[in-house]
């Protein structure tokens, strides 16, 4: 149960990575050839990076990724686009700040599962 409710966990981070990357992979369109869009390829660069570390963790605790969930967390960014749209049709500033803010919460998230787990892995050692 305990490497069961991990694999969710982890899979859960997995597909919020996909959520972020999406959701910069618009807001970058939305702003191509300015400053913004080179800070937002930096921040995605590193949520790649984080994810790949994410894979290789996962995998070697034997915790497989779960396609459906990914999948899910892909879905769930292109119906944010929509929303995103709809609340703001005009130039997109509100866009942007509901976008960035859902990419902050994401990352925010994801130090609080590398500590979480740098906790677990502490305990575990003085167990």
């Amino acid at each position: 149960m305990a490497n069961e409710s991990l694999a969710t966990y982890l899979n859960d981070h997995l597909a919020g990575s996909v959520v972020a990357l999406e959701l910069l992979d618009y807001l970058e369109g939305e702003r191509a050839g300015t400053a913004e869009a080179s800070i937002l390829a930096g921040v995605h660069a590193d949520i790649v990076a984080d994810r790949q570390e994410l894979e290789v963790f996962m995998a070697q605790l034997g915790i497989a990724v779960s396609e459906p969930r990914k999948a899910t967390g892909w879905l769930v960014e292109k119906l944010s686009e929509i929303k995103l749209r709809l609340d703001d049709p005009g130039d997109g500033a509100l866009q942007q700040l509901e976008a960035l803010e859902a990419v902050s919460l994401g990352i925010a998230g994801k130090q609080a599962l590398w500590h979480a787990l740098a906790a677990a892995a502490a305990r575990m050692r003085r167990s």
